[in-house]
């Protein structure tokens, strides 16, 4: 081979590792300050299966300075950007959701939460077999919603997964042992007509045993990025084989014939992994809810999309095509608020997809909303979920 090409090879690879590092440390450093500040309202590193406050605040940012008028100030970088008003086309606000729909149910009216365990085959690249030898069995669980009514029902069931952020789990959204705040919403929204039931499952990309809230991000990024293979590969077909979905059986012909009925959704970190599943594994999946993070994968293995969002848009395009679909074959969500730390990335990387508005067409397959206000919170989080997910699994994006 020649030497030149090598090196030149080396050097770019050398450069994709050095800003990996820099945004895993920024990222770290940001998210440990915030814990820090935090401290009261976290739980302990030893107890993950603790929840979160739904007001937790996962940034240390105070995000982009709005006026009164909801008018985006000078200092916000983004005024006069073509494309903005796409961004603000739905307003919405932290008091939309009812206070009643985020108090428990109705006994009669409210779901439940199993835990569902699987094992994943794990790669050792990511240390998660020290003895080596390449793969490692892993024993894992996620945490699934079924709907009051479940059990008495013969019908099948549309599927949704729900992913944390960095310094969360599986239990701060869906917990066997309490009423979550996502439950209390879901139950009330399925109670009042507004959603139809459906199946909702909470996994974590850490791995069995390694559960820390202070994992390095260049480590946050490796487990993120190969999550979707595990969701489809060793979640989604213990899920199919224990409740009553849209596949027929677990073969990976089915679960591509039923993709039309499973959206991927996910906060913070988990909307990484969202990003990543959108890339990877859009034969399982048709609907997807990247909430409060932008893409970071450049197409080319690594994450230096994060700076630049022409290229992740880029990215994201060129995903689809490789994948074999079209405009036609998925929905997409993106939303996030105008106090959120993730809001300038969110809302430059949707700006970069208009360019490819023969695939990423806003109000038909493509929608990004933002809230005046919104802050990188489970709150927020909700609010977005209120609005979004009584039109999954239609036939039109509304």
């Amino acid at each position: 081979e020649n030497p030149a090409q090598n090196r030149e090879l080396a050097k770019k690879q050398a450069l994709k590792r050095y800003f990996a590092f820099l945004l895993a440390l920024m990222m770290f450093l940001s998210s440990f300050a915030a814990l820090a500040e935090e401290s009261a309202e976290v739980p302990s590193q030893g107890d993950p299966a603790e929840g979160l406050p739904e007001d937790f605040d996962f940034s240390d940012s105070t995000g982009i300075p709005v006026g009164e008028d909801g008018e985006f100030e000078a200092s916000s970088g983004l005024e006069g950007v073509e494309g903005i008003n796409l961004l603000t086309e739905q307003n919405f606000s932290v008091d939309d959701v009812p206070e009643a729909y985020l108090e428990e149910a109705p006994r009669a009216s409210r779901g439940r939460v199993e835990k569902l365990r699987y094992v994943v085959s794990v790669s050792t690249d990511s240390g998660a077999d020290p003895s080596g030898g390449g793969t490692a069995d892993s024993n894992k669980s996620c945490m699934v919603y079924l709907p009051a009514g479940y059990d008495e029902s013969d019908r099948a069931y549309n599927v949704m997964f729900i992913v944390h952020a960095s310094n969360g789990s599986p239990t701060n959204y869906l917990d066997p042992d309490k009423v979550t705040t996502l439950q209390c919403l879901l139950d009330n929204m399925i109670a009042s007509g507004e959603l139809e039931p459906l199946i909702v499952v909470a996994p974590t990309y850490y791995t069995s045993g390694s559960f820390t809230q202070f994992l390095p991000l260049i480590m946050q990024v490796d487990v993120v990025s190969d999550f979707p293979r595990e969701v489809v590969e060793d979640i989604l077909p213990v899920v199919i084989e224990n409740y009553r979905t849209f596949a027929v059986s677990s073969s990976m012909e089915d679960i591509v014939a039923s993709r039309n009925h499973r959206a991927m959704a996910g906060f913070s970190l988990g909307g990484v992994a969202t990003w990543y599943a959108f890339m990877q594994q859009m034969r399982a999946f048709k609907w997807f809810l990247p909430i409060s993070e932008a893409s970071w994968d450049d197409g080319d293995g690594g994450t230096s999309g994060i700076f630049d969002s022409d290229v992740s848009a880029q990215a994201l395009y060129d995903a689809v095509v490789a994948q074999g679909y079209a405009k036609d074959d998925f929905r997409l969500y993106v939303a996030t608020g105008t106090e959120d730390e993730a809001f300038e990335v969110s809302t430059n990387q949707m700006i970069s997809l208009l360019e490819y508005a023969d695939m990423f067409m806003p109000g038909e397959n493509t929608s990004c909303s933002m809230m005046i206000g919104g802050t990188h919170t489970l709150k927020a989080l909700y609010t977005y979920l209120y609005h979004i997910l009584p039109t999954l699994f239609l036939g039109d994006m509304e």
